[in-house]
This record gives C-alpha cells, sequence and structure tokens, in this order.
C-alpha cells in the first residue's frame, strides 16, 4: 500500500513538472482586442413631419405639402445654418379592415393618407429648443437623433485605430507573462481592423420617439457622447 501510495505521489510531481514545463517553442496565438474612443456628440438629427386622412388625394396632397412649406420655412427662420431634406413622402390608401372583419367581406377602400417627412440636421445645440418649438406649431416632431459629424468621426478613425493596438499590446503582454516569456520573443504575424461587423458605435443622450413627444413648450435636450469601438485580431508567434 505504502508502495502504491510512493508510486502516485511521484506520478503527481510527475504530471506538475510537465505542467510547469509546458513547451512554447514557436507556438502560434490569436489574440484579440478593442480599442475605445469617446467623444462628444456634435450633429443632431431631427425629423418632422404632417399627416392627413381623406377622400380627395389631391387635396390632402395640396393641404400637406402647404403645411410642409409653412413648417420649413419656420425651421430655417429658426435655425438658418441647418441643412434640411425631404425624409419621405408616402401616399396610400385607406380601408375599412374592421368592418371587413365583421361583415366577412373584402374589405373597400374608403380614404387616403398623405404624410410628408423633413429632416433637420444641426451642430448648433444652443438653438436647438427654440427650433423645435417654433416647428412644433406647424409640424409634428417625429424623432430627435444626436451623433457625431462624418469629419468628426474621420478625425477620430486614427484615434481608433492607435487605441485597439494599444490593448492589442496589452493583451500580448499579459499572454507573454502567462507562458512565461518576454514579450520580444513574440512576433507579429498578421492583424486585421478591416471587419465591419465587430465595429460598434454607442451613443447617450437624449433620444426622443413619437410617443414621447410634448407640445410647443422648449424641450430639454442633452447631445450626451457617443463611444466608437474598434477590435483588432493578431496572429503572434512566440520564437
Amino acid at each position: 500500500m505504502l508502495k502504491q501510495l510512493v508510486l502516485l505521489a511521484m506520478f503527481g510531481s510527475a504530471q506538475l513538472a510537465m505542467a510547469d514545463t509546458l513547451p512554447t517553442d514557436n507556438s502560434l496565438v490569436t489574440v484579440t482586442a478593442i480599442g475605445t474612443v469617446t467623444a462628444p456628440n456634435d450633429e443632431a438629427h431631427l425629423v418632422f413631419g404632417y399627416e392627413e386622412q381623406g377622400k380627395e388625394k389631391a387635396a390632402l396632397a395640396s393641404s400637406v405639402n402647404l403645411r410642409l412649406k409653412q413648417g420649413i420655412a419656420a425651421l430655417k427662420k429658426a435655425n438658418p445654418n441647418a441643412r434640411l431634406a425631404l425624409d419621405s413622402y408616402r401616399t396610400y390608401a385607406i380601408y375599412d379592415e374592421a368592418a371587413a372583419r365583421v361583415q366577412k367581406r373584402e374589405a373597400q377602400q374608403i380614404g387616403w393618407r398623405v404624410s410628408q417627412q423633413v429632416r433637420l440636421v444641426t451642430n448648433d445645440f444652443a438653438s436647438l429648443p427654440v427650433t423645435v418649438a417654433e416647428a412644433q406649431k406647424i409640424l409634428v416632431l417625429k424623432d430627435v437623433a444626436f451623433g457625431l459629424s462624418e469629419e468628426t468621426k474621420a478625425k477620430l478613425e486614427q484615434r481608433r485605430v492607435e487605441a485597439a493596438y494599444r490593448s492589442l499590446e496589452e493583451q500580448v503582454g499579459f499572454i507573454a507573462g502567462a507562458m512565461r516569456r518576454p514579450v520580444g520573443d513574440a512576433k507579429l504575424e498578421s492583424l486585421d481592423f478591416s471587419n465591419a461587423d465587430v465595429q460598434r458605435v454607442q451613443v447617450t443622450g437624449s433620444r426622443i420617439s413619437r410617443a414621447d413627444l410634448g407640445e410647443v413648450e422648449e424641450p430639454s435636450l442633452q447631445p450626451g457622447e457617443t463611444r466608437l469601438e474598434l477590435r483588432a485580431t493578431a496572429k503572434v508567434r512566440f520564437k
């Protein structure tokens, strides 16, 4: 019995010795790291709209067009430097679906609905509450979203790549330490920043949907910030 215990102890010690000396020569390691850059939002996107429904399609279109014309004039007056663009224009038939289900017959057309939306893009946050309040006297505020302008995102791209690379270097250092190897033994064989599906954007700040809309009182809008993330994947070989 004693002999068996001695043999087991020797076997266990041999296993530990093998674990302590796990060979890592010529090891190829795949390393993944994420770089993060955060910046205050510098651009607001607002969508205003108006819709009507009735029986005369031409009259509805004329009324909606006039309302949008008045709304756009109000937006330009309140925020003359903003960019404006038609967001959508829809005309579609309305059917008596409920009555058709009750009477078990094919739904009949009972009128038309015409809707139009305009998008405003601005970096003038100071005048934004007044702009919204003035426009809401004529149009409905459909959506508000803050983000980064294309110019700012382009300026942040280098910082984002640098952050991802620094994170990668840290990960390689951790792995080298766990392998009991100096970082100098590691050689970068490949590096990939190109996968679009792993580039993530997270945005904070005011977000207004149609269910949250107020009247024409000036709203409190907080721009917030955007966090850009970029993943770097590398293959590192230890000599």
